[in-house]
């Protein structure tokens, strides 16, 4: 009895171990290597933004919605972390041109949308930004980013008659050695 007792109490604790044993791994759903499965964390997360970090060069396409004639733009990007969250990053577009914020899920980017008054002429108008992309490969980032200017407009009323403009810029971004 006594030979059968011991491997018996010995499968039991070891079953009973192992299932007591959280399963370890990524839990930052926002990052690249996040384990659905696992209870635990074990250090390992990348977040999902570090590959998108540094210096891009871009291709700006984009058809004006007044004029209705395609246009290029060349310029630079800078993507730095963002200290809020692990996933947050600044783009800097034309070294101060214009800056956005915006948030990575493991392949997907969300541009955060935000509005500022503008002037023009001694007249001010609201913009509104707001975008989202796909980080393509190891050195490539495409992105949209939709702004909507809403236009006053001079023809005698008072006041003035808005008209909302929506422009749609597409971005394709390659990464400066």
């Amino acid at each position: 009895m006594r030979f059968k007792t011991f491997p018996a109490l010995l499968a039991a604790i070891l079953v009973s171990s192992w299932a007591c044993t959280p399963n370890r791994g990524c839990i930052e759903e926002t990052a690249d290597n996040y384990d659905q499965a696992a209870e635990e964390d074990d250090g390992t997360c990348i977040p999902s933004r570090d590959k998108m970090i540094g210096n891009y060069t871009y291709t700006r396409i984009w058809t004006d919605v007044i004029l209705e004639v395609d246009s290029t733009d060349f310029g630079s990007i800078a993507i730095t972390e963002k200290n809020t969250a692990a996933n947050a990053f600044n783009m800097n577009v034309n070294a101060g041109g214009l800056i956005l914020f915006g948030s990575t899920r493991a392949y997907a980017i969300a541009i955060q949308q935000f509005s500022q008054e503008e002037f023009f002429f001694g007249q001010s108008f609201n913009r509104s930004y707001s975008g989202s992309g796909t980080w393509l490969e190891a050195d490539s980032v495409d992105f949209t980013l939709n702004i909507v200017t809403q236009v006053p407009m001079w023809d005698g009323a008072t006041p003035p008659n808005i008209v909302t403009v929506p422009q749609t810029y597409n971005y394709y971004c390659t990464k400066v050695p």
